[in-house]
């Protein structure tokens, strides 16, 4: 299993995986902007704006929690946030009628420097985890390891073993 060349037939799938579907997405996106009506209207619009703001409101209790038990999830849960509230912001702007428009700008100057605090947290936080476990090698460079190096630093990490964030 710990085979460099079952890793790297891993890597190789995963990055055919990923280019292939960003060309797929990219295929459909002309698509949709050609095929789609101008004017939709939508039978469960309420519930796609609920879904959406639930799904932030649940990103940002985990982030919390993660803030709170001092856990490198927050970089996931803040980066979902983060990405969640510039959906957010951009349906409010590209959905917004005639009178809504201002609420939506507003909303738009709060949703954005939001999520962008939401991407700063989760900078921050990977570049305190890398400070702290990879003697200062900048975020960008870390490489991600193989299984083996994975089990070598989990056997040497200096983790709490309670589990409770540290005073």
């Amino acid at each position: 299993m710990n085979d460099p060349s079952h890793l790297r037939l891993q890597r190789s799938g995963l990055l055919t995986l990923l280019i292939a579907s960003a060309l797929i997405e990219a295929a459909w996106t002309v698509y949709l902007g050609w095929r789609l009506p101008r004017h939709y209207v939508a039978d469960d619009w309420r519930t796609a704006w609920v879904g959406v703001d639930a799904a932030q409101v649940l990103m940002l209790l985990g982030a919390a929690w993660a803030a709170w038990r001092r856990r490198a999830l927050l970089i996931v849960f803040t980066t979902a946030a983060g990405t969640l509230l510039l959906v957010d912001a951009w349906f409010d702007v590209m959905t917004a009628r005639g009178g809504d428009f201002d609420q939506s700008l507003a909303f738009l100057f709060l949703e954005i420097p939001w999520a962008l605090v939401m991407f700063w947290v989760s900078y921050r936080v990977m570049y305190q985890f890398a400070n702290a476990h990879f003697s200062g090698v900048a975020v960008r460079k870390i490489m991600i390891p193989h299984r083996a190096d994975v089990i070598e630093i989990v056997e040497t990490f200096d983790a709490n073993k309670s589990g409770e964030p540290e005073s």
